[in-house]
C-alpha cells in the first residue's frame, strides 16, 4: 500500500508541475549594431639614389664621346594603403632647393644639380604641381607605386663633382 500511495503522490506532483503555469516570463528587445567606415590613406617614404653618375661617354675605340643622351635614371617604390574604394592622388612638392621651374639637389659648396621626377618609366609626364599619380584603395595590405627620376645629361655635364641631395614632400590627397 505504501508503494501505491507513493506512486499516487509522485503522479500528483508531476501532474501539478505540468499543469501549473511557469513563474518565469520573457521579453524580447533588439540590439542595434552599427559602424561608420571613413576613407583614409597613408603613404610611406621612398628614396631615389642616382648613385655615381657622369655625363661623359666613351666610344668603343676609347676616344672621348659626347654628353648627348647620357641621362642618369633611377626610381623608387613608395608604400600606399587606402580604404577600399577610396580615390587618391599622390603629388610631389618642388623640393627643398627647387622652385616652380626646376627641382634642384645641392652639394655642400652650394652648387646645384637639376633633376626631375616622373609618373612613369617612360619619363614623359613630370610629377609636378597638380599632375599626380592616381590611386584607388583596395583595403588590402599595403601596395606600392613607383616614382621615376632623371638627371638630364646637360645638367650632369655642367655639374661640379660632389655629393648632391634634396628632400621632396610627397602628399596623398583623398576625400575622407
Amino acid at each position: 500500500m505504501k508503494n501505491a500511495t507513493r506512486i499516487k503522490l509522485a503522479a500528483s506532483l508531476i501532474f501539478a508541475a505540468i499543469a501549473t503555469p511557469s513563474l518565469a516570463d520573457t521579453e524580447t528587445s533588439s540590439l542595434t549594431v552599427s559602424a561608420s567606415v571613413q576613407n583614409t590613406c597613408a603613404i610611406g617614404d621612398g628614396a631615389i639614389d642616382f648613385g655615381s653618375t657622369h655625363a661623359l661617354a666613351v666610344t668603343a675605340a676609347g676616344a672621348a664621346g659626347t654628353t648627348g643622351n647620357v641621362n642618369a635614371d633611377s626610381g623608387t617604390s613608395i608604400s600606399i594603403i587606402c580604404t577600399n574604394g577610396a580615390s587618391a592622388a599622390i603629388t610631389a612638392g618642388d623640393g627643398a632647393n627647387g622652385d616652380a621651374t626646376a627641382r634642384k639637389m645641392v652639394n655642400g659648396a652650394g652648387d646645384f644639380l637639376t633633376y626631375e621626377l616622373y609618373t612613369s618609366s617612360a619619363r614623359d609626364t613630370p610629377l609636378k604641381g597638380a599632375t599626380g599619380i592616381a590611386y584607388t584603395g583596395t583595403g588590402e595590405a599595403t601596395t606600392t607605386t613607383s616614382i621615376f627620376g632623371r638627371i638630364d645629361a646637360a645638367a650632369l655635364a655642367a655639374a661640379k663633382a660632389g655629393s648632391y641631395s634634396d628632400t621632396v614632400d610627397l602628399t596623398i590627397t583623398y576625400s575622407p
